[in-house]
């Protein structure tokens, strides 16, 4: 394998872990939004406290893909950042607007009020993000890429379906997730059934789009397919199985598993789509051979991202374990001031 090769696993990797963790915590912007009835206020400060501690950190997974993708693969960071400005500049702004949303919201009225209105900022902003990001990925696979018309990714019938297939694995993750953190205090356990039947929705949401998204595929990006076919087929039946062992688990209420299962689900569909994009960084565009820096400078990126990975995964593990059970009934410090 070359140094090449082996970047694009470790930014796979990078990519998989912003998926389950920061698409979790879309995912629960993406509920929040849709909250109604007489448990909404309750649901909202279950999202808010789930959220809390760990919605910064998540980010520099996404952070760190960039860095590699700029410093590993500059000519291919360069087609992207000129040809799918638009759709990258929604998914920012997104992100940006969701973080100063829920920290605002937090000081304006309770970070759970249903009707103030940086929360629907914030629940707006975290579903436009992963929809943005899923018409960056889609425009990846199919390589059509227009210059002149930067709107023509969100166009694109094969984008748009991802985009809204990346916003309903998102409300899958998150419901189930979610699950667990209702089920850890009394006070939240009767929120459980109603987050059951949402997790249920976006796996039935998500498996529906999938299918739609089969001809498209064939259609739109048809070197992916013809990829996908020989090299992808497992990875997709890993998703397949990991989908349905989360929901068989959830109704046995093993949540842990569940989210385990679930974050399976995900990753199948994150592996198999890099598989079949292999050896194309950019179909039709950028190969990882013609992108790829010298051999020296990867080298000396993959060892630096290693001593990295000292710092930033024990660390993350770290919090994750501090703030496992989160407590809907004691608001959430967003700024991380201490007030």
């Amino acid at each position: 394998m070359s140094a090449a090769d082996l970047l694009l696993v470790v930014m796979v990797g990078g990519l998989t872990a912003y998926a389950l963790l920061a698409g979790a915590d879309f995912g629960g912007g993406i509920w929040d939004l849709l909250a109604r009835g007489r448990d909404a206020t309750d649901q909202r400060r279950l999202i808010s406290a789930a959220l809390g501690p760990v919605w910064e950190a998540n980010h520099v997974w996404l952070i760190f893909v960039l860095v590699a993708l700029f410093s590993g693969f500059s000519e291919a960071f360069g087609i992207i950042g000129s040809t799918l400005e638009v759709p990258l500049l929604i998914a920012l702004v997104g992100i940006v607007l969701r973080g100063s949303a829920y920290v605002y919201r937090a000081y304006g009225g309770g970070a759970a009020g249903p009707d103030h209105w940086w929360g629907h900022v914030f629940a707006a902003a975290s579903t436009v993000t992963p929809f943005a990001l899923g018409v960056t990925g889609a425009a990846l696979a199919t390589g059509d890429l227009a210059p002149g018309a930067p709107w023509r990714p969100l166009t694109n019938p094969f984008g748009l379906v991802c985009g809204l297939f990346a916003v309903t694995v998102t409300a899958f993750l998150a419901a189930v997730y979610l699950c667990r953190d209702a089920a850890a205090a009394s006070s939240t356990a009767h929120l459980v059934p109603g987050l059951r039947r949402r997790a249920l929705a976006g796996a039935l949401a998500s498996g529906a789009w999938a299918a739609a998204l089969l001809p498209l595929l064939r259609t739109h990006a048809p070197v992916v397919a013809d990829r996908f076919a020989d090299r992808s087929i497992p990875f997709a039946v890993a998703s397949a199985l990991g989908g349905v062992a989360a929901l068989m688990l959830l109704w046995r209420r093993r949540f842990g598993a569940a989210r385990v299962a679930a974050g399976l689900a995900v990753a199948g569909v994150l592996w198999g789509w890099a598989a079949a994009q292999y050896p194309d960084l950019i179909v039709g565009h950028s190969t990882v051979t013609s992108a790829a820096a010298p051999e020296a400078n990867l080298a000396a990126l993959l060892v630096a991202i290693g001593l990295g990975m000292l710092v930033v995964l024990p660390s993350m593990v770290l919090l994750f374990r501090l703030f496992s059970r989160p407590d809907p009934y004691h608001e959430p410090d967003p700024a991380g001031d201490g007030h």
